[in-house]
């Protein structure tokens, strides 16, 4: 368990003690602040056949070794990873809630990603988090709750995961081998450790640092293949570069480099290119790469 989990976890333990756990718990936060491993957890809690008197798992017993073996029969997971959650999935889920637990003891369903469930998914849920079956528990992650319907909103309760002290998380990366002194970005995303943590082991960490580069060196960049071949070896690379390059704007325009109308012109030029990129099927990335960057170029250029 990662160090800024721990609070939010005793919480919830404490709440289950006190008998005021609520059977739809939804978990939000941020990308890569460990959403996924707080509810990985708790499920292995309520499963554990202690977890009649406390919301631990013992590790031992047959139900948590089923769960090692991750061949629970009492535990659901759906995902939103790779496409949207459909109502087809949700009738499965309400079927399995309401028949009988195998192991007699709880039930437990997790739904990564909700915010990834299309309309009428949603409202099928809504029945079931109305109206809880006894030892049964839905458990949700989200990364913007703006995209969660407000009826299966008001029937969950919410818990954000944050990362409160920023020197926890510094210190956990620095023993992953991630430091601000070799990646003078890392501070940026001190908040999403999790995330740093993975584009080291998916070996992305070094195209990071490049679009680092580039952002601070955006007028003088004339190579939109080379660039474009480092943001399409993964999907989150074009929102990472543009966050970058907002650092960098919002740096020009606080020093005076760059004035308002400016600072204005290149957010507009950056959104319409990450709306585009969302909304477009089949778009020309290179050519909607030129765009932004030249478009950007023109922009400094003025004065």
């Amino acid at each position: 368990m990662y160090p800024w989990i721990d609070l939010v976890r005793k919480q919830l333990q404490d709440s289950f003690e006190r008998n005021r756990f609520h059977h739809a718990q939804l978990i939000h936060g941020l990308i890569g602040v460990g959403k996924s491993e707080l509810v990985r957890k708790l499920s292995e809690d309520l499963l554990c056949i202690r977890s009649a008197e406390v919301l631990s798992s013992c590790g031992q017993c047959k139900s948590c070794l089923l769960l090692r073996a991750q061949n629970h029969p009492d535990l659901l997971y759906l995902a939103g990873d790779t496409g949207s959650i459909g109502v087809d999935e949700v009738r499965a889920l309400n079927d399995f809630v309401f028949h009988s637990a195998q192991q007699g003891g709880n039930k437990v369903v997790v739904i990564e990603q909700i915010e990834k469930m299309t309309e009428s998914a949603a409202n099928a849920l809504l029945k079931t988090l109305e109206e809880p079956a006894s030892k049964r528990y839905i458990l949700m992650t989200c990364n913007d709750l703006s995209k969660v319907k407000a009826t299966v909103l008001s029937r969950c309760n919410q818990v954000r995961v944050a990362v409160k002290n920023k020197t926890e998380s510094q210190q956990w990366l620095v023993s992953k081998g991630i430091t601000s002194q070799e990646y003078l970005w890392a501070e940026t995303f001190s908040e999403q450790p999790l995330l740093l943590e993975a584009w080291a082991n998916q070996g992305l960490i070094s195209d990071v640092d490049e679009l680092w580069k580039v952002a601070h060196d955006i007028t003088s960049v004339v190579d939109i293949n080379t660039l474009e071949s480092t943001l399409s070896k993964d999907v989150s690379l074009h929102a990472v570069f543009t966050r970058f390059l907002i650092e960098v704007f919002k740096q020009q325009l606080a020093v005076g480099q760059i004035n308002f109308v400016q600072f204005h012109n290149c957010t507009q030029k950056m959104e319409k290119y990450m709306s585009d990129h969302h909304k477009i099927l089949g778009i020309n990335k290179t050519l909607s790469l030129s765009n932004l960057v030249f478009g950007l170029q023109c922009v400094l250029k003025q004065d």
